[in-house]
């Protein structure tokens, strides 16, 4: 006798669990490998661009052994001087308060959330008393601190019928006790980082060698990092840290690589406009470059460094596109001082030319060799 089935009643809709987009949480993984590796390989290649640094070790070598070994140990001890020190003085700054991922809406706030983001400002506001760029304020910081402490402990009693003015206190409070306080700061960091993105950009448009720029870019860029948490006395927490030094390698692997194209470019000006624009073309190319990579480092390295606002998904994204609109906004200046500089110095060398090869050909004759045979006279 055959038994009978027994029907299993379906789940609830409330019991199936929830579907997940399987190609999309594939992606998500994949995604988090790809980051991983590209981080793995901008570092492998940094280490080869220092690495070939010590390549220059067989022509001193065959030199002699003695200047192989002397070669070595100032390339060395550049490299600690240069580099290391900077990076070390970077890692050496207290850990600076993490913004918590607090989003506090406008139209409707919370007054749990508007405490738990006052005590985050206090925290933050004991981390500026410490300093030392402004000691002179360290009074006012304390008065601040107290205030930020009776507008918590009002936030955490307050009912939802006293958000909104709580709301508007709290933007007060940051804008008066924090931000004012901040933006001295933050006008020495963009002088020093538009000062960096020019030397990076004059140093490179003048090296003629991708390994020379190379050491430069790393150079500076770790100095850069290195002042910026000096000036607002902290860097972000370990992940951030690596992701700055990340940057600076990245950094330093495309001014490696930058070399390639602006040989060609310069090779191109120069079938156009003759010699001398060729040379020039592409090694102002090569710095311009460099120099905006160095600005936009400086920018984001700043927000880390400043560490005010929170870097969530979606605050992150903000932020970065809000470095790209400080760049674009300072590019023009920094180009148009990278081209004064270089423009001055490339004026002296083009003069010592015209008096190397002055004696051996006419003044006409020069400037064909320059710009191309050019139209016959008269015609």
């Amino acid at each position: 006798m055959a038994k009978a089935l027994v029907p299993v009643p379906a789940p609830s809709p409330s019991d199936k669990p929830p579907q997940q987009w399987e190609l999309a949480a594939q992606w998500a993984q994949g995604w988090q490998v790809v980051k991983l590796a590209a981080s793995i390989l901008v570092v492998i290649t940094c280490l080869i661009v220092i690495g070939q640094g010590y390549l220059f070790y067989r022509l001193f070598d065959d030199l002699h052994p003695v200047a192989g070994l002397v070669y070595i140990a100032g390339l060395t001890a550049a490299l600690a001087w240069l580099v290391a020190r900077p990076i070390a003085a970077f890692l050496s700054m207290p850990v600076a308060a993490r913004p918590p991922d607090i989003l506090i809406d406008p139209k409707a706030p919370d007054p749990a959330a508007i405490a738990a983001r006052l005590t985050y400002d206090v925290r933050y506001l004991k981390m500026l008393a410490a300093n030392p760029e402004v000691q002179a304020e360290r009074a006012a910081i304390l008065e601040s601190i107290a205030k930020g402490r009776a507008l918590a402990s009002r936030a955490a009693r307050a009912g939802p019928a006293e958000a909104h003015a709580l709301s508007l206190d709290l933007e007060a409070f940051e804008r008066e006790h924090i931000e004012a306080r901040l933006a001295p700061l933050d006008r020495r960091v963009n002088q020093i980082i538009h000062a960096e993105a020019v030397g990076v950009g004059v140093a490179t448009a003048l090296s003629m060698n991708g390994t020379v720029d190379a050491f430069i870019v790393l150079w500076r860029n770790a100095n850069l990092v290195a002042k910026v948490s000096r000036i607002y006395f902290g860097r972000p927490h370990l992940m951030g840290s690596l992701r700055i030094l990340r940057d600076v390698a990245a950094i330093v692997v495309a001014a490696r690589a930058l070399e390639d194209v602006t040989d060609i470019t310069g090779e191109v000006i120069g079938s156009l406009l003759g010699r001398m624009g060729g040379l020039i073309a592409g090694p102002v190319m090569d710095g311009g470059i460099n120099a905006m990579m160095t600005l936009k480092l400086g920018y984001l390295a700043k927000r880390r460094c400043r560490s005010f606002k929170g870097w969530t998904a979606g605050q992150a994204a903000a932020i970065s596109e809000g470095a790209l609109r400080e760049v674009k906004a300072e590019s023009g200046s920094v180009i148009t001082d990278l081209l004064k500089r270089v423009g001055g110095l490339t004026t002296h060398a083009t003069r010592a030319t015209e008096r190397v090869l002055a004696g051996s050909r006419s003044t006409w004759e020069l400037i064909r060799s320059w710009f191309g045979a050019g139209r016959p006279v008269g015609s």
